[in-house]
């Protein structure tokens, strides 16, 4: 099994699990577990960054490789981006009321739809082999930008309430 095919199978055994356990607002978490309940244990910290650090390495290592496989590194790249953002998403959540929580995934639901229209916007090669390597880059860097805003906000919740 390739680095790609592995990066990619740790991404969907992550994300998955969290599909499993996340709240909405119909049925949140807190209200039928007890209040120490963490959807992540604070000190589960998945190794994406390694991934992460692998992949783009290899995706500059590699910037003479065929099409198809720039194509495939960017978009693995931009899902440990997304990995990482549910991740923190999720820890934010859990520092929230419910009411915070609510407002959370309003915005949340809002800003994936704005992601993936401005990355289909940041596409120029319409139709081509190179689109889907604009739509990961664009894709990815929209991403990083909202995980450093919920990863502040995560760490300004902290800071009020230490608990959490």
């Amino acid at each position: 099994m390739n680095k790609s095919k592995i990066a990619r199978l740790v991404f969907k055994m992550v994300f998955g699990y969290f599909l499993l356990v996340l709240p909405t607002p119909e049925t949140l978490a807190s209200d039928f577990l007890p209040e120490r309940y963490e959807l992540i244990p604070e000190n589960w910290t998945p190794s994406l960054e390694q991934t992460r650090d692998y992949l783009d390495e290899s995706f500059k290592a590699n910037a003479e490789a065929p099409q198809q496989t720039l194509n495939q590194m960017s978009k693995n790249l931009a899902d440990i981006s997304d990995a990482q953002l549910f991740i923190v998403y999720i820890r934010l959540v859990q520092t929230l009321d419910a009411r915070g929580q609510a407002e959370l995934f309003d915005e949340q639901q809002r800003w994936l739809a704005e992601r993936a229209t401005a990355a289909q916007a940041a596409v120029i090669s319409k139709g081509g082999s190179l689109a889907p390597l604009e739509y990961s880059g664009a894709f990815k860097k929209i991403t990083d930008e909202r995980l450093g805003e919920l990863q502040k906000r995560l760490q300004q919740a902290r800071n009020i309430n230490p608990s959490k």
